[in-house]
């Protein structure tokens, strides 16, 4: 029967054992997600060039800098020299499978995450009132008042703390009927009165910060979907199933 090593040359158990372990344990998610981590690593080649440049990256991060340096830490973890370019090379091919698999993909969730990703900042003045609130509005029209003051002085909620001001908050966190009314104001405009629930609403738009596709974003989509894809091909392996193949990268 075939015998599990922990370190190499050395047998720790046979396949029964560990099965056992890694139900018990609760191991068996920690395996299947180190397996799809392998798969991709094995399946995504680099140039030769890179493997040494990663590899020279990697030891220079460890302070390794010699030969016997190099063979003691590989002999100190178990390692061969295939496990010290795995290592080495991980995020690399990671990277490289993230770009080529889901950057087609980038585009088309960031539209669909528009309403959580636009942030916009509004001042805000609630009373239950309503002619207190068409009052308040005309003295902010004739420049009576400003809407700090009059939101410290007047408003129910605790934005009142902050002179009426709200956000920069995502679209989605805002009331439905608040966001539709600022998607058509401009910056600085003030609003008419209206009733929301139980209560009457001053709005006026401050800021709409509209979300960029830029690098950071696609790099955080990259590995929104990556992480949605891999928690799928996890599953399949967790419920016996035999995931497709992966592309050669």
């Amino acid at each position: 029967m075939a015998e599990i090593e922990l370190h190499p040359g050395v047998p720790f158990c046979d396949a029964i054992t560990l099965n056992r372990i890694a139900r018990q344990q609760g191991l068996c998610l920690a395996i299947a997600q180190a397996a799809v981590y392998d798969e991709i690593c094995r399946a995504v080649t680099l140039p030769v060039a890179v493997e040494e440049q990663e590899v020279e990256d990697y030891l220079q991060e460890l302070e390794i800098s010699t030969a016997a340096e190099q063979e003691s830490y590989l002999q100190s973890k178990g390692w061969t020299a295939e496990d010290l370019l795995y290592f080495a090379t991980r995020s690399e091919r990671l990277e490289r499978f993230q770009q080529q698999m889901f950057d087609s993909e980038v585009e088309v969730r960031f539209l669909d995450q528009k309403l959580e990703r636009d942030q916009i900042s509004y001042s805000l003045i609630r009373v239950e009132d309503g002619d207190l609130a068409f009052e308040l509005h005309q003295r902010l029209l004739d420049g009576e008042a400003d809407f700090a003051g009059l939101a410290q002085q007047y408003s129910l909620g605790s934005e009142r703390e902050r002179g009426g001001c709200v956000g920069p908050v995502a679209l989605n966190q805002a009331h439905d009927t608040v966001v539709h009314k600022l998607r058509t104001s401009r910056p600085g405009e003030l609003l008419a009165p209206f009733f929301l629930e139980d209560v009457w609403l001053i709005l006026r738009l401050d800021d709409w910060q509209r979300a960029r596709l830029d690098g950071a974003t696609r790099e955080e989509l990259r590995e929104e979907l990556f992480e949605a894809w891999l928690d799928r091909r996890v599953m399949q392996l967790l419920a016996g199933e035999v995931p497709g193949p992966l592309p050669s990268r």
